[in-house]
């Protein structure tokens, strides 16, 4: 029996963490009721050093198997992610946002890795209607209509994804931190001939649209944290190429994100 351990850091979003939870237990009641030799072992929520005295208390009324790691002082989702490894005591790894809801059958798909499979990512979709919100799910789906299933992928979505956590821990886990720092561990994957793989059954629904500034943070952060320092034609390339999305006001604001990071590629 395969123990899957689920790893979901959270910050002062008790009610997008209520949604996660019970979208949860969903999975978990589907898992038990199918013939997949998993189940449920633990779900490690790491509290971010929240302010509100109640941002987790979804955590104390849920029938899943809860634990809750508080950090004394904030360190990021992707720092909070390594904690919850160190907690973790199952077989598997499997990766979730606060503010996602996993599809029903979550878990299923999460198990459903092996030694020649043993890293998976899936897709993402939106379930608020933002311009923000619109723009990123462009951004997505223009990734995922390149992709085949088991397809060998360069990112690792720390939101919605599962590994070995044998592998996980061979090669060295999480190599860096802040936005797309769980993306480092496509490439050790990779190095180890072994990776990672696209799942388009593993399926979340994702509170995309968190507002400009949260936007703009991200595109910076992702663009002086990549692991390679962008040149003028590949600037040309990304801004002419980004510009993704069904209307002109969508295209044109993944034209300015892109354009951010770039800047934050150029600066690093």
């Amino acid at each position: 029996m395969v123990r899957i351990s689920v790893i979901i850091p959270t910050r002062d979003r008790s009610s997008d963490l209520r949604r996660c939870l019970d979208a949860l237990a969903e999975c978990a009641r589907r898992l038990d009721g199918s013939d997949c030799r998993a189940k449920l072992h633990q779900v490690i929520v790491v509290d971010d050093a929240s302010a509100a005295a109640h941002a987790t208390a979804a955590a104390g009324s849920s029938p899943l198997p809860v634990e809750v790691l508080r950090n004394r002082h904030q360190i990021g989702a992707g720092a909070s992610r390594r904690c919850g490894v160190e907690l973790a005591t199952g077989d598997l790894l499997a990766f979730l946002d606060d503010d996602a809801a996993p599809r029903g059958d979550w878990l299923i798909q999460a198990a459903a890795v092996d030694d020649e499979r043993p890293a998976i990512t899936g897709r993402v979709l939106c379930f608020d209607d933002s311009l923000l919100s619109q723009a990123r799910q462009a951004r997505y789906d223009i990734r995922y209509a390149r992709l085949e299933r088991d397809a060998p992928v360069e990112f690792f979505a720390g939101g919605n994804s599962s590994v070995l956590a044998e592998v996980f821990h061979e090669v060295g886990g999480f190599a860096r931190e802040g936005t797309g720092g769980d993306n480092s561990l496509a490439q050790s994957m990779a190095e180890r001939g072994s990776p990672v793989r696209f799942r388009p059954e593993l399926v979340i629904a994702h509170r995309n649209g968190k507002g400009w500034g949260r936007a703009l943070s991200d595109a910076w952060s992702s663009g002086r944290q990549h692991a390679e320092r962008m040149t003028v034609p590949q600037g040309v390339r990304a801004l002419r190429d980004g510009a993704v999305g069904n209307t002109r006001t969508v295209r044109e604001v993944n034209r300015f994100l892109g354009a951010v990071h770039a800047v934050g590629r150029f600066a690093r």
